[in-house]
């Protein structure tokens, strides 16, 4: 049974590169991409994600404030929620558990590197500050 993924990241190229990546995983997952918060949240209409990824750069409302809106939305509490960036220090880490992400995690800009990452967290390898 494939897996869903729903991305939501204001830049088209991450969705390249996660494609790429998952093309690597060896589960059955798709990805389906917003560009950016109010997408994404309109797109939970229509898609049950297995996983949401959620860039933290984004116009108009950043990461955490999307994070804070998925988490208040009925039926997505067991849902895992990656806060996903270039940067992530130890406070916006925090931040983030604290409005309810799963994990926070790099964006590896190596399609192998992210696939890695993407296995690890599948897998239930992937716990809070392991993986900055």
């Amino acid at each position: 049974m494939n897996k869903t993924i729903l991305l939501i990241d204001d830049d088209e190229d991450e969705l390249e590169i996660f494609q790429g990546a998952l093309k690597q995983v060896p589960f059955p997952m798709q990805c389906v991409q917003a560009l950016g918060a109010e997408e994404g949240l309109k797109m939970l209409d229509t898609v049950q994600p297995d996983y949401i990824f959620v860039d933290y750069n984004m116009p108009r409302e950043n990461g955490l404030a999307c994070l804070q809106a998925l988490r208040q939305r009925d039926g997505l509490e067991n849902i895992p929620i990656v806060l996903y960036s270039n940067y992530i220090d130890a406070e916006m880490e925090k931040k983030a558990l604290k409005l309810g992400a799963t994990l926070c995690m790099k964006k590896p800009f190596m399609t192998g590197i992210l696939a890695r990452k993407l296995k690890e967290l599948f897998n239930g390898e992937l716990s809070p500050g392991k993986n900055r």
